[in-house]
């Protein structure tokens, strides 16, 4: 169903998605059926074979077609008017007359075709209710809505199949022109109607958003990327992204274009000469776009030629960066006086008289362009108006879509590489200042249902900056307390609670390695040892961390816990171990602070999560990592695991796809050695799955130890009293085997940090999922969900970023259904949370992934009464297994709020 859908709307929503047909020329000459020599069908032809090749390149890595007929097929079904001259003519698009007029009647059509399109997914997709923009998830009825040519195929849609499909647009192209489409196809005119409205649309029904108002939590979000795409634009088409963010952006291979600085600030020139142009046509202009501008840039003739050439490029080249600027500087002293103030959005400066409502300029700009069309439909013989204008806004559409699909992730491949480089394309040019965390703040808090939300940041290299970033965080999070939840009027007004988790970033190492070089006393020769280096500098960030809870105990009410983030084939969960035993040590805590106004209060403890389980190359490799935190980085019932997509991933499907795994020859050691610790305890281990374990041990071992341990080739025992041994503190092991090297098992040790064996360890290998091997993996699953069903320790479920980067088919296919159901007769349910991680990537918020989740429930067959008391056990499980913890009154929360400010801003504050 997903590769379906993903068709469809590659192919229905081409022309104003691709680049590759940006200013619509091929269309325009395909559609032109007027010429009936054989130059001029051959002319025709040549366009729509221009046209077929482009489509094809595209879909074919955008989505699965079965056959390039489907593609022709649906083709037919979307643009049946590119097809054949009679279906052009039963479509309306032949027309008589000059080639000019013809061309502009082509045109007019053309783009009035788009919004048929476009009318008839927001019909099928949104609706309205208590003052919200909301989802339709009822099935639609084509027999009923006999307008609708193009998406009949929503009628065909059976439960929740329209729920992926909106789920897959969501994240093609940006919602906000749909909802414009959407309120002028319903007469909703007024800008008023668009007061409060941002982004999110609500995919609740009725009885689920009752229970969502109850109040959800956001347990893991990274701050960097916690804003949305409407914030991101609006900087961009406002110049207030750095030179320096463009020069590192790398587009993916879906990129149309590279040309991302060009196409940018093309789209800047084009919103600020279309958003002027309709404030001039409500003033009474009647001209057309063109001859608008012939007239305001008359003295400025190569603005102006510049302009009126923007359409003509063919080849998808955009005019020089520096051209661009010089425009956009020239049209801004020419319609601003040059003195235009420094702005969120210039749209608010255009149209001053709609400041007072709060929404994005962009959906200003969306409305009053949807004004603009409908005045034009209800004139008659306003020929080279409609043509020029829209000819104009869905080349800005196009681009707009485009820079959309370099930074919202779609679901094509899976992997955390693949998603670091949206996430790197989405927040490189972010300056995490005060005036950041206050848009990224406010953007969070369009959820209204949101009552805790934990921020994930990264731990910088002093406490000094550490100090800093917590305070710009503070003080942006209180101005928007006192400007938009009023509470200075009243302090005991409701309003999200804030927590700060700072992660530890996963770094990979090199193997140009050799311990007997290593001593202790000198630092730099850490380097030297596997890791050794980054462990260290992971343990010195946590002192730092620590360091500043204990000299601002006050801050300690909002830095909640410790995490680590990123990819995780980069670093062992070895390398951490000692790294989260420093961070538990009772040095740092106690058990009361003092505030300086002498009221005694509880020391919030800082609690523990660990990303695990997400990616991995071997289902053990994420199961085996998942296991391994709890073991060495010692978590309590209460921490929590990140994502831990491995525990629910049906293993005959992942065996399926993956018949034979390439991994690293030391990772696949690695498992072999913890599969064969979980069975030495227990006596319930197979003898063929022993002998078939130990004779792979051995096998491994031998290719990577062979002629560096005195004693031979070691066996299983003593591998893995060396496994374990590698979750200490390495210089300090290293040390200690150094001074006994002679020692089979310190040389063992030793060989961890050789370059020699390390190169053995990361060759990779095929390994065969045979028979045993899936047994060995069902068996580590199964005991690893009891295990953590047991423990107390909370998973993080994050279905619309678990779907994108790991094993996992769907949104519907997520692990929260194998992990816990509504009625689990077999085990107890493993405690979940179910947040968003990265909202700009993924396009969503914790209110929508419980919404997803509910579908999905209902798409199990479950009943509609039991899947609403799961989502309301998974409401109130977010809330309880925040780290935000305490039940303070929000005048107390206020207060100690204003205190932890003035001690971040005073070290001498008391």
């Amino acid at each position: 169903m997903i590769s379906k859908i993903n068709l469809i709307i590659n192919i229905s929503l081409f022309p104003i998605q691709n680049l590759k047909f940006y200013g619509q020329q091929d269309l325009v000459q395909a559609l032109d059926y007027t010429g009936s020599g054989s130059l001029a069908k051959k002319k025709r032809e040549n366009a729509y074979r221009s046209i077929l090749s482009k489509l094809y390149a595209e879909t074919l890595s955008k989505a699965q077609p079965n056959s390039l007929d489907e593609i022709n097929l649906m083709m037919q079904k979307f643009y049946p008017m590119l097809c054949s001259e009679k279906d052009a003519e039963s479509c309306g698009f032949k027309s008589p007359g000059s080639e000019e007029t013809r061309i502009y009647f082509i045109e007019k059509m053309l783009y009035q075709h788009y919004f048929q399109i476009l009318e008839e997914f927001s019909g099928a997709l949104l609706s309205y209710r208590d003052g919200d923009i909301i989802f339709k998830y009822w099935k639609n009825d084509a027999n009923k809505d006999k307008q609708w040519k193009f998406i009949d195929f929503m009628e065909k849609f059976k439960g929740q199949d329209k729920v992926l499909f909106f789920h897959a647009i969501s994240r093609f192209i940006p919602v906000d022109l749909l909802i414009a489409v959407h309120h002028s196809k319903n007469n909703i005119h007024d800008p008023i109607q668009l007061h409060e409205f941002y982004q999110h649309i609500n995919l609740a029904d009725a009885p689920l958003d009752d229970i969502l108002a109850r109040g959800v939590a956001e347990n893991h979000v990274h701050a960097s990327a916690a804003f949305n795409f409407s914030i991101l634009w609006q900087r961009l088409m406002n110049g207030l992204y750095p030179s320096e963010y463009f020069k590192k952006f790398t587009t993916t291979h879906f990129a149309v274009s590279p040309q991302v600085q060009e196409y940018i600030w093309t789209a800047r020139l084009l919103r600020l000469v279309m958003s002027q142009y309709l404030k001039d046509t409500y003033a009474g202009y009647s001209q057309s776009i063109y001859e608008w501008i012939k007239d305001n840039f008359e003295g400025e003739p190569e603005t102006c030629s510049l302009l009126l050439n923007l359409y003509k490029n063919e080849d998808c080249q955009f005019t020089r960066v520096d051209q661009l600027q010089e425009a956009i500087e020239r049209v801004e002293i020419a319609f601003f006086g040059g003195s235009k103030e420094k702005h969120p959005d210039f749209i608010e400066w255009i149209f001053p008289q709609y400041q007072y409502i709060k929404t994005y300029g962009e959906n200003i700009f969306l409305h009053q362009v949807m004004a603009y069309k409908r005045k034009l439909e209800d004139q008659v013989g306003s020929s080279g108006h409609y043509e020029q204008f829209f000819r104009l806004f869905f080349m800005y559409i196009s681009i707009k879509n485009e820079f959309y699909q370099q930074v919202t992730q779609p679901t094509v491949l899976h992997g955390l590489d693949f998603f670091r480089g949206y996430f790197g394309r989405a927040t490189d040019g972010i300056k995490a200042d005060q005036a950041y965390f206050t848009i990224m703040l406010r953007s969070l808090f369009q959820n209204r249902y949101l009552q805790k939300i934990e921020l994930r940041i990264s731990i910088m290299d002093s406490e000094t900056k550490n100090r800093k970033k917590l305070l710009h965080i503070l003080e942006s999070y209180r101005q928007i307390l006192v400007e938009d939840f009023k509470v200075k009027d009243d302090p005991n007004s409701e309003f999200p609670l804030l927590g700060i988790v700072y992660h530890l970033i996963k770094r990979p190492d090199n193997v140009d390695k050799d311990s007997l070089l290593f001593d202790e006393a000198r630092d730099h020769t850490l380097k030297k040892l596997y890791f050794g280096e980054h462990q260290e500098t992971y343990i010195k960030q946590v002192q730092i961390l620590q360091q500043l809870r204990k000299n601002v105990p006050m801050a300690t009410n909002f830095i909640v816990g410790l995490d680590a983030a990123s990819v995780e084939n980069y670093t062992p969960v070895q390398v951490f171990a000692p790294v989260f035993e420093e961070a538990r040590d009772s040095r740092y805590d106690s058990l009361r602070i003092v505030d300086p106004e002498g009221n005694v209060l509880p020391r919030q403890s800082l609690f523990f999560t660990f990303h695990a389980g997400e990616e991995f190359r071997h289902l053990n490799s994420g199961l085996r990592r998942m296991d391994e935190v709890m073991d060495y980085c010692k978590l309590h019932a209460g921490d929590r695991i990140g994502h831990g997509i491995a525990l629910g991933v049906d293993i005959e499907e992942w065996v399926r796809r993956n018949p034979i795994v390439l991994m690293p020859r030391g990772e696949y050691l690695d498992n072999l050695l913890w599969v064969w610790g979980v069975y030495s305890r227990t006596t319930q281990m197979r003898t063929e799955t022993l002998v078939y374990l130990e004779r792979q041990i051995d096998e491994m071992a031998d290719c990577i130890f062979n002629g560096n341990v005195s004693a031979g080739v070691p066996r299983a025992p003593s591998l893995f009293k060396t496994y374990k041994r590698r979750f200490k503190r390495i210089k300090d092991e290293v040390q200690r085997a150094k001074c006994n090297e002679h020692d089979s098992e310190n040389q063992l040790f030793l060989c961890y940090h050789q370059e020699s064996t390390l190169t053995k360890m990361n060759e990779p290998i095929y390994v065969d999922m045979n028979a045993i091997e899936k047994m060995m993996i069902k068996d580590m699953q199964d005991y690893l969900i009891r295990r953590i069903s047991s423990s107390g320790i909370v998973i993080e479920v994050n279905p619309s970023s678990n779907e994108a980067i790991g094993e996992i088919d769907s949104l519907f296919g997520n692990q929260l259904f194998k992990i816990q159901s509504a009625e689990n007769g077999d085990l107890s349910n493993i405690i979940v949370n179910i947040n968003s991680d990265d909202p700009m990537v993924f396009n969503t918020n914790v209110s929508n992934e419980l919404v997803y989740m509910y579908y999905g429930m209902l798409q199990q067959g479950i009943g509609r009464e039991a899947a609403l008391n799961w989502i309301e056990k998974l409401r109130r499980s977010g809330m309880e297994t925040s780290f935000i913890r305490g039940t303070r009154s929000r005048a107390q929360y206020l207060r100690i709020l204003n205190m932890t400010i003035q001690a971040l801003k005073d070290p001498y504050y008391s």
